[in-house]
């Protein structure tokens, strides 16, 4: 890899997962000195299928080598829409058809980002979780549970929801709130699968296939690949004591009734899941939060810290790609002097563009859920569009250099200056869940001005 000349910037980066590695090899080619600490055990990572869209895809095709064997890895990015009895709604593109989007495990894209990073020489550190960040004038830091502080010029808080950067940067944590929805998620090895002949006939002559079946009130994403098999089933859910928990675990009988009716397939699928279990992950929603850097600029939040997807979003690990290139670049723009306007730079160029994003998983769980199936039958593609050309045409480690000196003139003196990199035609307008959640009990449509297709 082709390095820029040596920043002088330091930077620790909290959270070894997706967002976290993307930028510590970013940081890396940018001239930055960057090293990360990470919670969990090397190698302890799991996931089910992500998609990753073409705007961050760009700088990954500068890194030599990576995106080859994250393509060795990948499946097909087309979703084959399904309406719950079975019927064929269409097969589609998830994102830009000219330029395919990265479908894969979420375990196998961490492990190639890892592998990555490690063959760079970018340090990690496993077994170390962050118990407190802090900052200064001219640092920042966290407090690790094992009673050691790392200092650096810039820590970046990529440790996904649980972060505990929140005080520093709010100075409090929002609790979250019940999104009314569970999912149900599961990946196994499909050779066992495929003995059963309904799943098989679903799957022959395919390596790779991936189903998204919509019916009342829950929608099932599947996908094969060579070796394994994954099913995603959100459904509705009131339960006005949800707690956020990855780990549950719970039979497969709350899946099984809410697909009654559906096609034989998916029970079929459901009822080849090993020991009959899945995990029961409570769908949790944040409102989204403007400020992701601490008031001195030293500490800045990526990815979930900075901004929880739904599942439905087809953005989120997209999202948290895109905020690593922004701000390495950002970064590299500022030079170690101008570090902590760089961090705010960051911020306010990604925000209204990421909250628009979210807000898209709620609007595509509301048409999967709440589906006029005639209107379907004439316009097929209103179910196809996961993610729309506004958020697919862009390129946001280019957008940082086009547009830093005007936001961070923005930024200090009050200059004019507007994002140009979210919805054409709309003027972003802050929301928040419950707004969303009220709307979907009373049945009405979300409709916002400009072309969010």
């Amino acid at each position: 890899m082709k390095r820029e000349q040596d920043t002088g910037i330091s930077i620790l980066v909290v959270g070894g997962g997706i967002a976290g590695l993307t930028f510590a090899i970013e940081a890396h080619r940018k001239g930055h000195d960057v090293r990360v600490v990470e919670r969990r055990l090397r190698g302890e990572t799991s996931g089910e299928m992500i998609v990753i869209t073409t705007p961050a895809l760009h700088t990954p095709k500068k890194w030599p080598g990576f995106m080859e064997r994250a393509r060795q890895e990948a499946v097909a990015p087309v979703v084959n829409m399904k309406k719950f009895d079975g019927a064929l709604i269409g097969s589609f593109p998830i994102g830009d058809p000219n330029d395919p989007s990265l479908a894969i495990y979420r375990s196998k894209l961490h492990n190639v980002l890892f592998e990555y990073a490690f063959q760079l020489g970018i340090p990690v550190e496993f077994s170390a979780t962050a118990s407190e960040f802090f900052e200064a004038d001219n640092h920042g830091g966290v407090v690790l549970s094992d009673g050691r502080t790392i200092t650096a010029d810039v820590v970046v808080a990529a440790d996904g929801v649980g972060s505990k950067s929140w005080e520093l940067v709010i100075g409090s944590k929002e609790p979250p709130i019940s999104s009314g929805f569970v999912l149900y998620r599961v990946t196994f090895p499909v050779t066992p699968a495929l003995e059963n002949p309904v799943i098989a006939k679903e799957f022959e002559g395919f390596k790779d296939r991936a189903f998204l079946h919509a019916g009342s009130g829950a929608h099932m994403v599947t996908c094969k690949s060579a070796k394994d098999i994954c099913w995603l089933l959100t459904r509705r859910e009131h339960d006005s004591n949800a707690e956020e928990d990855w780990a549950k675990s719970t039979s497969i009988d709350k899946a099984l009734k809410a697909v009654e009716g559906w096609e034989p397939f998916v029970t079929e699928l459901i009822n080849a899941t090993p020991n009959h279990t899945v995990l029961e992950w409570k769908l949790m929603w944040r409102n989204p939060q403007p400020r992701w850097a601490s008031p001195g600029g030293r500490v800045v939040q990526i990815g979930d810290a900075a901004h929880p997807f739904l599942p439905t979003s087809a953005s989120g690990g997209t999202m948290a790609m895109e905020d690593a290139y922004s701000l390495a670049a950002c970064l590299h723009i500022a030079g170690k002097k101008n570090v902590s306007l760089a961090t705010k730079v960051h911020n306010h160029l990604r925000f209204e563009r990421v909250s628009c994003a979210q807000k898209m998983g709620f609007k595509n769980r509301e048409v999967y859920h709440n589906t006029d199936w005639d209107f379907v039958a004439k316009n097929p593609e209103v179910m196809g569009k996961m993610v729309g050309n506004w958020l697919v045409h862009h390129d946001p480690e280019q957008y940082a250099y086009e547009n830093y000196a005007k936001c961070a003139e923005h930024l200090l003196v009050g200059a004019p200056f507007e994002n140009s990199n979210s919805v054409p035609g709309y003027e972003y307008k802050p929301w928040t869940v419950e707004e969303l959640l009220d709307a979907s009990e009373h049945g009405e449509a979300v409709q916002d001005e400009g072309d969010w297709s």
